[in-house]
């Protein structure tokens, strides 16, 4: 977004043109120097040079924000999660059906209406065999089909009246992967943003949510700057969280400080998901909101302790 869409903000919703005006490139702004690419680079590899040789094409460390976050909060959860299967439940598949909405909401020809955009999205998962929700569309039965349909149906229609709609010359991309890897591809880095605008080095990469707006959400979209930033050789211009729920924008600017804080953190995590896949050390435990859906909670006195304060039942 340029000032020459200014004139465009006046026929936008107040709320719409929070967004706006939060998303646009702010006076004075330049990019960051090109040698800075190089620098991360070289830091990266410095400090996980110690895995080189510890991992194998055939068989990678696999680096994405969703690892990133579970091992920096509880090293215990992050490594049981990866034991446990998945199970869909209805507010889980209510955030990958309304993220296929909006989606679809972005290339729609027409007049775009939330609920023919909720029944759309439920038959796009459910016809394509690479997504897991949409077995579990398809074995729902009418009940809870209908009040999925409700949850969508609300989440878009608050998109439409929330965020300004996208020009074509914006350049928009949904599910926009980002991939860079390390010793001939024994370690492996992957983003994959809800929602990208701008062009390379102006780029604005957004994460849809469909809960409430945490600290780990600036984590994680720092986490895709900084894979964006190593794969296409130019950093983004910012990262913006949008809860589609409240109707909030968290816009953060991508610095040379926020970039360097990424790198650190993901040298730290990596070295210890390391650690736990060669058996180098035991996993730690630190409690937290994770504790509420740990598979090993009720055998964890830490989370245990954890969720009776949280519930203020000390009896």
């Amino acid at each position: 977004m340029s000032s020459v869409d200014g004139a465009a903000s006046s026929e936008l919703n107040p709320i719409q043109r929070d967004v706006f005006d939060a998303l646009r490139v702010p006076d004075g702004w330049a990019p960051l120097p090109d040698d800075l690419v190089i620098q991360l680079e070289t830091e990266l590899v410095n400090g996980l040079a110690a895995l080189d040789t510890v991992f194998t094409r055939d068989e990678p460390l696999r680096v994405t924000k969703r690892a990133m976050s579970t091992i920096h909060g509880c090293e215990t959860h992050h490594v049981e999660e990866k034991k446990s299967a998945f199970a869909w439940s209805l507010p889980t598949v209510r955030g990958t059906v309304a993220h296929k909405a909006v989606e679809l909401l972005i290339n729609w020809r027409g007049e775009p209406v939330p609920a023919l955009l909720a029944d759309s999205a439920i038959e796009s998962l459910i016809n394509n065999p690479r997504e897991s929700a949409g077995m579990y569309l398809a074995q729902l039965p009418d009940r809870d089909v209908a009040e999925l349909r409700g949850m969508v149906v609300d989440t878009v229609t608050t998109y439409l009246e929330s965020f300004p709609p996208l020009k074509p010359q914006w350049r928009p991309v949904v599910e926009h992967s980002a991939r860079y890897t390390l010793f001939d591809e024994s370690i492996i880095f992957s983003s994959r943003a809800d929602l990208v605008i701008g062009t390379a080095g102006r780029k604005v990469l957004i994460d849809l949510k469909t809960g409430q707006l945490t600290s780990t959400h600036r984590d994680d979209l720092r986490f895709y700057a900084l894979v964006e930033t190593l794969r296409s050789r130019q950093a983004p211009r910012s990262l913006a969280s949008f809860s589609l729920d409240a109707a909030r924008i968290d816009v953060e600017e991508v610095s040379e400080g926020l970039l360097r804080a990424a790198l650190r953190r993901t040298i730290d995590g990596v070295s210890i998901m390391a650690d736990l896949v060669t058996g180098r050390r035991e996993p730690s435990r630190r409690a937290g909101p994770q504790c509420r859906w740990c598979p090993v909670n009720e055998s964890c006195d830490e989370g245990q302790r954890f969720l009776t304060r949280a519930t203020g039942d000390d009896n």
